[in-house]
């Protein structure tokens, strides 16, 4: 069996001729740490929207590997929270918000044991729309359905209803796939997919206006539920 990276790049291929991007700037969300991705737990998936630059070569995990995230101060302050804190045994904001600046700088280590994907691979504007990020995931889903096979995470964080939403219709037009849309006591609505043995979390965009320790101590709790 081929391993991860050529599964996905070979997914790319097929994805980049796609007619829904075939007009547009294909940026694919990069290559997986195999090592550091398939030897710790939970393996985490980030459904992000769209890519906002049309820089040709630019894919995700290099911005990450890169360090690009410390020169962003909307996204990824509160990403690098999210997922530091989903990795390291769910601690208490305080704690992450006391550390924070160590954290940021320990970042390039534990961001490797995350996979980050856009749920619209061609280059898009400053700020996404809406109706052609759920167009497109329509035009586009069985690939994505595709893309969480090969990777094969414990879990999904779709930022953002649309991608939540979406995932799900494709899910249910497919007509194939057993899955249960769930919720846990606090309210956090997820779906349970049986055939890729995950689960898909639905939460908002990490831009979005939530005060930063309510948004990260209900996740951090809601999920604890899940698992």
């Amino acid at each position: 069996m081929m391993d991860i990276n050529s599964q996905l790049d070979e997914l790319f291929q097929q994805w980049k001729m796609h007619e829904a991007c075939v007009e547009g700037f294909f940026i694919p969300d990069g290559h997986v740490d195999e090592e550091a991705w398939s030897g710790f737990r939970p393996k985490l998936m980030v459904l992000l929207k769209e890519v906002n630059s049309s820089d040709a070569g630019w894919n995700l995990q290099q911005f990450v590997r890169e360090k690009g995230y410390l020169k962003e101060s909307s996204t990824w302050p509160t990403l690098i929270r999210w997922t530091y804190g989903i990795l390291h045994g769910y601690p208490e904001f305080l704690e992450v918000e006391n550390r924070y600046a160590n954290i940021k700088e320990e970042a390039d280590q534990f961001l490797r044991q995350v996979y980050f994907a856009n749920v619209k691979k061609i280059a898009g504007g400053s700020q996404a729309v809406h109706t052609d990020i759920e167009h497109h995931i329509q035009s586009t889903g069985l690939l994505l359905l595709q893309q969480i096979r090969i990777l094969n995470p414990h879990m999904v964080l779709c930022c953002g209803d649309v991608i939540f939403h979406g995932v799900q219709k494709v899910l249910r037009n497919t007509g194939s796939w057993t899955y249960e849309r769930k919720q846990t006591s606090g309210g956090l609505e997820y779906i349970w997919w049986e055939e890729a043995q995950t689960f898909l979390i639905r939460y908002h965009h990490p831009n979005a206006y939530f005060p930063r320790a309510m948004s990260y101590t209900y996740l951090m709790k809601e999920i604890q539920k899940i698992l």
